[in-house]
């Protein structure tokens, strides 16, 4: 795969779905992650994704769309909520993770407050199983050292 004619078209792709957003899209961006591309969709709530899903394919994104899905391999997706925080746009770090086992949701979330609670910090969980594990997903404008037991896995992403 050429690599800059892949973000070429993820660009092409991202903009034509901001210049005509459908109804629910709050915006759209893709990062580089380690040697992978990580595509985020924001939207007001889960009932956008339909119709998001079917504007995605259709009008003036569909070349787009089509050229980008064809170029993709190996793609996996994730359906995150966000727990806390502002979703972050710029460079910085998706710290992904595991609620330690055994763990209830109220006090895991209570242990991470000192780590999800600082300036340009969001707290993402997946929803429903969707997904390949870990459950969680810290994005964060620097490096943070989760303790060992959350299993993080760090890494740099940049936007294209």
């Amino acid at each position: 795969m050429d690599v800059a004619v892949y973000e070429a078209t993820l660009k092409r792709f991202h903009a034509a779905l901001a210049s005509t957003p459908p109804g629910g899209f709050v915006r759209s961006s893709t990062f580089k992650v380690g040697d992978r591309y990580s595509d985020w969709y924001l939207v007001d709530n889960s009932a956008a994704l339909d119709v998001l899903n079917a504007a995605a394919v259709s009008g003036v994104r569909t070349p787009a769309h089509d050229t980008a899905a064809r170029l993709a391999v190996d793609g996996v997706g994730k359906l995150y909520s966000l727990i806390s925080g502002e979703p972050a746009a710029g460079a910085g770090f998706e710290i992904q993770f595991s609620k330690p086992a055994g763990a209830g949701y109220a006090d895991h979330y209570a242990r991470l407050g000192p780590y999800s609670s600082g300036p340009g910090i969001s707290l993402w969980r997946r929803m429903m199983v969707l997904g390949p594990p870990p459950e969680f997903c810290l994005l964060a404008p620097a490096e943070i050292e989760l303790p060992g037991e959350y299993r993080p896995e760090v890494l740099r992403r940049e936007p294209l």
